[in-house]
């Protein structure tokens, strides 16, 4: 009894073999995407956290206040394993001709520090007596192409000291190249890492050790441990802590693993519920078309489970198919991907794992999708009543004219032909629906992808250009009078000149803390806009601080609350919020230069310089002619930091484009389903109007019509939902250092919409070619049968 259903669902297979395809294609993209996505997401975790307890990456951080007794008190812990001391700077760098703000980390010479150890990647660890032979990390290395025995020089006072590279080393604190969690992104040539002598760096900083670095057991993370000794710190001094978390390298790769994560559940969910929603239909449409078969099988003896088995096969099958291949290739995929990445960061330790569980959850995802699909469609069938099956249904009542004609009179004057494309729309809601909702879940596909695409460009663009104006910021050596910054102007090529000011401070408010750079900047400063939240433009105030968007929540303070800023220097003031604003990348403070010498009680100098150019100004002469200036420590061009950003972007916008890609593959899929369904279950529709004279180029017009209006339809509510889904996409990636907010450009929406319409036409080819075939004796026999 079972194999005559057996072989019916073979059958049934090769007769929709083009829709079982576009199904099992689709539960084969959403499954591998989950298995390469999260995989490799599990294999850059383990990756870190065995770099991490291999180098033993800090637990803990404790910057400035008394280092000695801040390091006894954390060794006393009996949750700490090791405690190291030394002294941190940044400085300036050059090499050959290139300045650089640099950072030197003081190293015990002879052996590895007991926290934060290194990767000695060419030459060798620094032995004793070699007080100025450093190490240089290998992002500054491969961009300056330097090697053992090679030199650079430190600015030491006033004065450029000769130095010799010992070796290359990569270090667990700069695998993502950040000089602290506000500039996440630096240009080469503006930033590096060199290790020294603690001989070398008390020389540079002309005082001893400022920083204690602190290693857990086991390096496992310990809320309480770090709560008691951040309270510790502070009580002694601290002017800066951060746990492994929130130290900037660090913190910029969990975020960008994080964003993995999220892909991995949002995108291959969105595939699958697209499978899922093109199975339903199309069985639901083969469930109805069959009711007669159904009514006959059940009559003849077969039992209701048989039949409910039956039609649970239709997506047992392709959920087979797609999902055992799928989550191979995800797996396999996923090791490619991992050693791309990690390769790309320079991260020491690679872990590629095979993990089961992976394999089989994703297996078990393609399945679940692809039988949930097919229940509701194979409990109506196993629930038909035979008899009434058995006798086919009878239209009943009569025709009446369709909505359209109702809201608009003058369309029951148009021509027979369209009152049959509007009044083919409302006469099988159920088809409309479907094919409505196919529609609906297509550009919700595309519009996620798309504007993940047009928020990172609209984000770029407003950071760099409408909120940072300036062409390049000077860096100076250390502390400059605002006329120092004035003269710049008299240089060929400036035409414009502000002073700035920018240190770290850790911001206190209800027993809260966030630590972050406050830049001082000029009142009336051009070089700068501020975007509040409420969308607008505003100016630099007058009274009071402007802090990020972030610090709301994270300090829970509004505007006109008091917060405590503490300085490096360990000075304290307390200004009043005076406006949060909206930036898209790092969570910032700033304050007028009046209002903050008002504050501090003294005349303030600049760290910095922010510039125009003059029109048509070659940007790398400019760069000689300021580096050659001896006060000047560095060079950044806006223009520069700009393309290097986006040339981080190319891993996010080929994956993204990936999906696009996929997006509009299954969309297609998607409405090729529901329209060659829509074609097909009107055979004796079409078999009618043909009996009675209708040309086959006009049922073919017709249909066409009626199906573009449903599409039509469909696109206004899929572009809503579409924006709904993308802007929940995007807001599981921000944080204090990243605010993505939704930007889709209104061509999107165009060609979006003009790309679904194109689908659903080319979609119906196979099915109106269907048409020119369709007997009528042979559907006339079928319909006495």
């Amino acid at each position: 009894m079972v194999k005559p259903l057996h072989r019916k669902l073979i059958r049934d297979i090769a007769r929709h073999k083009p829709q079982f395809i576009a199904i099992t294609l689709t539960i084969f993209l959403g499954v591998a995407i989950f298995g390469a996505a999260f995989d490799s997401y599990t294999n850059l975790v383990a990756s870190y956290d065995q770099t991490a307890v291999n180098y033993r990456f800090a637990n803990l951080t404790i910057a400035g206040g008394d280092t000695e007794t801040i390091a006894a008190f954390a060794g006393s812990d009996p949750a700490v394993e090791s405690v190291e001391i030394r002294t941190t700077a940044d400085v300036p760098l050059r090499v050959d001709d290139t300045k650089l703000l640099g950072r030197a980390i003081s190293v015990p010479a002879g052996d590895q520090p007991m926290v934060n150890q290194l990767e000695i990647m060419t030459g060798s660890y620094p032995a004793n007596g070699d007080a100025n032979v450093v190490l240089v990390e290998d992002h500054m290395a491969s961009h300056f192409d330097l090697a053992p025995g090679d030199s650079l020089d430190i600015l030491i006072g006033d004065t450029w000291q000769h130095v010799t590279v010992g070796g290359v080393a990569l270090s667990p604190e700069y695998i993502w190249p950040a000089r602290n969690r506000q500039e996440l992104l630096t240009t080469p040539d503006n930033f590096g890492v060199v290790f020294v002598s603690e001989e070398l760096a008390e020389q540079i900083t002309g005082e001893g050790p400022n920083e204690v670095a602190v290693y857990y057991a086991a390096g496992e993370s310990d809320e309480e441990v770090s709560a008691a000794l951040s309270a510790e710190g502070r009580e002694l001094g601290a002017t800066n802590i951060y746990t492994r978390e929130e130290q900037a390298s660090n913190n910029a790769l969990t975020e960008d693993v994080k964003g993995l994560e999220e892909m991995a559940i949002f995108f291959p969910m969105m595939f699958l519920a697209a499978a899922g929603l093109a199975a339903y239909v199309m069985l639901s449409r083969l469930v109805h078309s069959q009711r007669p078969h159904i009514g006959t099988f059940l009559a003849n003896g077969f039992t209701r489970r048989q039949v409910l088995v039956h039609y649970l096969g239709y997506g047992i099958v392709p959920g087979l198919i797609g999902s055992i291949p799928g989550a191979i290739v995800g797996v396999l995929l996923a090791r490619t991907i991992t050693r791309l990445y990690t390769g790309i960061l320079s991260i020491p330790l690679t872990v590629v794992d095979f993990y089961p569980t992976t394999l089989i959850a994703a297996i078990v995802f393609g399945l679940v999708a692809s039988l949930l699909a097919a229940l509701a469609p194979a409990l109506v069938a196993s629930r038909v009543v035979p008899a009434e099956a058995m006798r086919g249904e009878t239209p009943s009542g009569g025709g009446r004219r369709s909505l359209l004609e109702r809201v608009f009179p003058p369309l029951r004057k148009v021509p027979a032909a369209w009152r049959m494309t509007f009044r083919g729309v409302g006469r099988n809601p159920r088809r409309t629906i479907y094919t409505i909702i196919g529609v609906v879940l297509s550009l919700m596909l595309v519009l996620v992808s798309w504007g993940l695409i047009d928020t990172t460009r609209h984000l770029m663009d407003r950071q760099f250009i409408e909120i940072q104006r300036e062409d390049a910021t000077v860096y100076f050596a250390g502390p400059t009078a605002t006329e120092d910054v004035a003269a710049l102007v008299d240089i060929d090529g400036i035409s414009s000149a502000e002073p700035a000011l920018t240190m770290p401070v850790a911001i206190s408010a209800n027993e809260a803390h966030y630590e972050t750079a406050l830049t001082v900047l000029q009142d009336d400063t051009e070089m700068h806009r501020f975007a509040n939240v409420d969308g607008g433009w505003i100016d630099l105030p007058s009274n009071g601080v402007v802090l990020g968007q972030a610090t709301r929540d994270l300090l829970d303070i509004k505007v006109g609350d008091t917060v405590a800023m503490t300085v490096a220097e360990g000075d304290t003031i307390r200004p009043i919020v005076a406006a949060f604003v909206d930036e898209p990348l790092g969570t910032m403070a700033y304050v007028g230069r009046a209002h903050a010498e008002a504050l501090t009680g003294s005349a303030l100098p600049a760290t910095s310089a922010l510039i125009s150019y003059d029109e048509g100004v070659d940007a790398k002469v400019l760069r000689n002619t300021i580096t050659d200036i001896p006060r000047v420590a560095a060079f950044e061009d806006a223009q520069v930091l700009f393309d290097l950003m986006q040339r981080f972007m190319v891993l996010f916008y080929a994956f993204v484009g990936v999906m696009l890609v996929f997006g509009g593959a299954m969309a297609f899929a998607l409405i090729f389903n529901a329209m060659s369904v829509n074609i097909a279950e009107r055979t004796r529709e079409v078999a009618t109007l043909l009996a009675v004279g209708t040309e086959r180029r006009s049922i073919s017009r017709y249909i066409t019509a009626e199906n573009m209006l449903v599409a039509a339809m469909g696109i206004p509510l899929g572009l809503i939902i579409g924006t709904l889904a993308a802007g929940a996409a995007l807001s599981s990636f921000n944080s204090d250092l990243f605010t993505f907010k939704l930007h889709i450009q209104p061509t999107t929406y165009l060609f979006a919409s003009l790309a679904i319409l194109a689908v659903a036409l080319i979609s119906q080819i196979p099915g109106l070619r269907a048409i020119r075939r369709i007997s009528i004796p042979q559907v006339v026999k079928e319909r006495s049968a």
